[in-house]
């Protein structure tokens, strides 16, 4: 009997260590890792760099959408009126456009134009997609009309269009037809997808706004699977994610609007494509509210543009 009681509490014990290492991933697989994020809940651009915290900002920059490597140590980022671009080390803004009020995100093409995307707009009903050349001037009006929500936009290797509008993502060629679209995983309340990728094996990754996961599709549309949790990270809205090198999915797991959410949750999270979170980043609430959007600037050069490649990840254009 003492034998038996000992081997119990000796399982028991073995699993309650198990499920806390399982929940809490070591926070210092990537000591020197460098993160570029977007708080929207203090409308911020931020610098993190683990191993050298005194290189961090936190610098007040529009509200806006969306943020991109541009090259020449620059990351843009959407606003309300267009765009700004901002020395990635400093913080400091380099360029702006004001002059395109109603935007909602803006992205930089291979072809090194700017998309900038709106909802009833420029006089067109539903999504609208600007194409600026290099002078500001619009090349190309796309609209597809029968939607009525958008958020992010990704340019596909083929020159299609990859677009979230709230429990939906579509892909449109630039002629305005729709090629490909999905519908998220019902969910209580109005999902407000955020982003979605492209991936190597033909199947979409989109991370599910208040679904709080993400979700996988098929070259048909059809639901493959979903991947969140652990609790411990208090899954609220998934948001901005990067398809790393190694595969592995970084999102940011947003908290809510405004101020007071710095305390809320693990805000930035890696998973593998098997669902496993392998590494997180908690905030420090006493500089962050709620993270939207998220960059891992590690093994990446920074002086050139990128963009997507065919396996989702992050390539020099």
């Amino acid at each position: 009997m003492k034998k038996n009681l000992t081997t119990s509490l000796f399982s028991a014990l073995f699993v309650l260590l198990y499920l806390q290492g399982a929940a809490q991933p070591s926070p210092t697989s990537y000591p020197s890792r460098q993160l570029l994020l977007r708080d929207e809940g203090l409308s911020k651009l931020n610098y993190i760099d683990l191993a050298h915290p005194e290189k961090n900002y936190f610098i007040a920059v529009p509200a806006g959408r969306d943020l991109q490597l541009v090259g020449q140590g620059r990351v843009m980022i959407g606003t309300g009126k267009g765009y700004e671009e901002r020395d990635i080390k400093t913080g400091n803004k380099v360029a702006e456009l004001t002059t395109f009020d109603g935007t909602i995100a803006a992205r930089r093409l291979r072809n090194g134009h700017i998309l900038l995307v709106g909802l009833n707009w420029q006089g067109k009903k539903g999504i609208v997609l600007l194409e600026l050349d290099q002078n500001q001037a619009v090349q190309r009006t796309i609209n597809y009309p029968d939607f009525t929500y958008v958020r992010l936009v990704r340019e596909t290797v083929d020159g299609n269009f990859l677009i979230t509008s709230n429990d939906q993502v579509f892909e449109g060629k630039p002629d305005g037809t729709i090629v490909w679209q999905a519908r998220l995983t019902k969910q209580d309340k109005a999902q407000h997808a955020w982003q979605a990728q492209r991936l190597g094996n033909g199947s979409t990754l989109v991370s599910g706004g208040y679904s709080a996961n993400f979700q996988r599709f098929d070259k048909k549309g059809v639901w493959v699977d979903s991947i969140s949790g652990p609790p411990i990270v208090n899954p609220h809205f998934f948001a901005g994610f990067q398809v790393l090198k190694n595969g592995n999915w970084v999102v940011a797991n947003w908290q809510g609007h405004g101020p007071e959410h710095g305390a809320s949750g693990t805000q930035i999270l890696e998973y593998t494509p098997a669902g496993k979170l392998v590494w997180s980043w908690k905030q420090d609430p006493k500089q962050q509210s709620s993270i939207q959007g998220v960059l891992v600037l590690d093994g990446l050069d920074l002086n050139r543009p990128h963009v997507e490649d065919a396996q989702g990840r992050l390539v020099p254009n």
